[in-house]
C-alpha cells in the first residue's frame, strides 16, 4: 500500500526542495547579481516554477488509489461547503495585496507601497489569511473524499504550509523588525481568536 503513495511523497519532496531553494534569501541575492532581467522578473519566474513543480503533485494524487480510511464515504455537500469557504477566504485575503505585485508582474511595483506593512481586513484577525483559507479547503477536500491519498495529500500540504510560515515570518521580522514582532503578539497565526463573553 505504501508504494502506491510513494510517487506523491517524492513529488512533494521535490516541490519542497525546489520551492525552498528558490525562496531562499541567499539564492535570490545570487540570482539578482547574475542579471538585471532575472532580478526584475524573479518573482514571476519563481511563481511559474512553483506552479510547474506542483503539477507532478496533482498528477500523482489523482493516479494514487482511492482507498477509504474507514467506512464513512464522506459528504460532498459538507466538503464542498468547506472548500467554498476556504476559497472565499483565500480570495478575500488577496484584497489586502496588490495581486499583480504578488504574482511578480514588475510593472505593477510601486515604490510608494512596496514595503508597506499591511494589517487591515483579514490581516487584523490572522497573520496568514491566505493559508487559513487553504487549510479550510484542505479539510473540505478530505471531508468530501475521506481516503488515504487525500489524507496524505492534506498532511503533506499542512506540513509544508507550516514550514513555509516559519520562514516567511523570519523574513517579515527581518523586514519590519519590532513592528512585526508586536503584530505576532497580538494577532494569531492562522485562526482568529473567539470573542470573550
Amino acid at each position: 500500500m505504501f508504494t502506491d503513495y510513494l510517487p506523491m511523497l517524492i513529488a512533494w519532496a521535490l516541490f519542497g526542495l525546489i520551492h525552498s531553494l528558490t525562496a531562499a534569501f541567499w539564492f535570490k541575492e545570487w540570482v539578482y547579481r547574475q542579471s538585471a532581467f532575472l532580478k526584475r522578473y524573479y518573482r514571476l519566474i519563481y511563481n511559474g516554477i512553483a506552479l510547474l513543480t506542483f503539477i507532478p503533485i496533482m498528477t500523482t494524487l489523482y493516479a494514487a488509489p482511492a482507498v477509504l480510511i474507514g467506512t464513512w464515504n464522506g459528504s460532498v455537500l459538507l466538503g464542498g461547503l468547506l472548500m467554498g469557504l476556504g476559497i472565499s477566504t483565500g480570495l478575500a485575503a488577496f484584497r489586502e495585496y496588490n495581486l499583480a505585485e504578488f504574482i511578480g508582474w514588475p510593472m505593477a511595483k510601486s515604490s510608494e507601497h512596496q514595503d508597506e506593512f499591511q494589517q487591515s481586513g483579514l490581516l487584523s484577525y490572522v497573520r496568514h489569511p491566505l493559508y487559513m483559507g487553504i487549510l479550510i479547503a484542505l479539510v473540505g477536500l478530505l471531508v468530501a473524499q475521506p481516503d488515504w491519498k487525500h489524507l496524505l495529500f492534506d498532511l503533506l500540504a499542512i506540513t509544508y504550509i507550516r514550514i513555509g510560515i516559519y520562514f516567511e515570518e523570519r523574513k517579515l521580522v527581518r523586514t519590519f523588525g519590532h513592528q512585526y514582532r508586536t503584530y505576532q503578539q497580538h494577532v494569531p497565526m492562522l485562526f482568529p481568536r473567539l470573542p470573550r463573553t
